[in-house]
């Protein structure tokens, strides 16, 4: 018989577990969010699409390439090529040269773990409860309602490192690592132009800003190009000095800053703002992944 592992977050990391694990074992994933993708998530505004977390990847090892190279060949993945630039603190423009392919998955990043969700059994909208009963059977988990959700000889979690802890808080022993493990947020501001890019430049980084980055998202293969979408992300170290400011007053002055710093001007008569702003938390060190088993 296969032994039954749940697996807690459908993001790219609980999604390739599951397919290394799915012929040896009886595979459930569970998310808590209404569908998969964690940090390669996408915000939809129709007719604006925001890759908000993930921006693209990289593939360095031959592993990688050959897990890429199928999904390149059947366009669910296409290199995002174009100009980058540093926006420099004294208001000069400098190149900002790739050195290797730059990909993302097609039409919209999230449409990677949609692929690989297709053969595993996922549950979405299920946030699962911190472990208590340990029976003869396996591990019963249950959602944060009680309701209970199976008994599993293994549970694997792939979720942040401060979640992971609350999940198994009454297993961890004195020495494990998660608490040493630091997280920082990142404000994200997606804003929308019914009108398509005209500038030369697909992405920026941007030096001493509240801003760190600011994409193009519609410049992206297989994305709507009628249409401008962008999104910037502010550095790591502006959000944690500003994280419990008043939301608002956030969007306004990111708002304000993209507009100083790029020249692009954002008048709400011709450009739709989206007040989508929110904290989400970048690792600053691998993932730590921690399984139960029976004992």
């Amino acid at each position: 018989m296969k032994h039954r592992i749940a697996i807690i977050g459908a993001g790219i990391s609980g999604l390739t577990l599951a397919h290394s694990l799915n012929e040896h074992a009886d595979i459930h994933v569970f998310e808590k969010a209404r569908s998969v993708g964690g940090r390669m998530s996408t915000r939809y505004a129709d007719p604006f699409n925001f890759d908000h977390g993930t921006q693209f990847f990289t593939a360095r090892n031959n592993e990688f390439q050959n897990f890429l190279a199928p999904l390149i060949r059947n366009g669910l993945v296409g290199e995002w090529k174009g100009k980058v630039i540093n926006f420099q603190e004294d208001g000069s423009v400098k190149d900002h040269l790739w050195f290797e392919p730059h990909y993302v998955a097609i039409p919209n990043m999230n449409n990677l773990c949609k692929l690989m969700a297709e053969d595993i059994t996922v549950t979405t909208n299920t946030e699962v409860a911190p472990l208590v009963t340990k029976s003869n059977d396996g591990w019963c988990l249950a959602d944060k309602n009680g309701k209970l959700l199976g008994v599993f000889d293994w549970v694997i979690s792939t979720a942040p490192p401060v979640q992971t802890q609350r999940l198994f808080v009454n297993y961890l022993t004195a020495e494990n690592a998660l608490p040493e493990t630091e997280l920082l947020g990142c404000y994200t501001l997606m804003i929308g132009f019914n009108v398509p890019w005209n500038k030369s430049w697909i992405a920026a980084k941007v030096c001493a800003s509240p801003l760190e980055w600011i994409a193009v998202n519609s410049t992206k293969p297989g994305r709507n190009e009628a249409v401008t979408s962008l999104v910037a992300h502010s550095s790591k170290a502006w959000a944690e000095a500003h994280i419990d400011d008043d939301i608002n007053e956030v969007a306004e002055l990111l708002r304000s800053e993209l507009e100083n710093v790029s020249g692009i001007a954002i008048r709400k008569d011709w450009a739709r703002f989206l007040a989508v702003i929110y904290s989400t938390y970048l690792l600053l060190s691998q993932l730590q992944r921690l399984s139960l088993r029976l004992k």
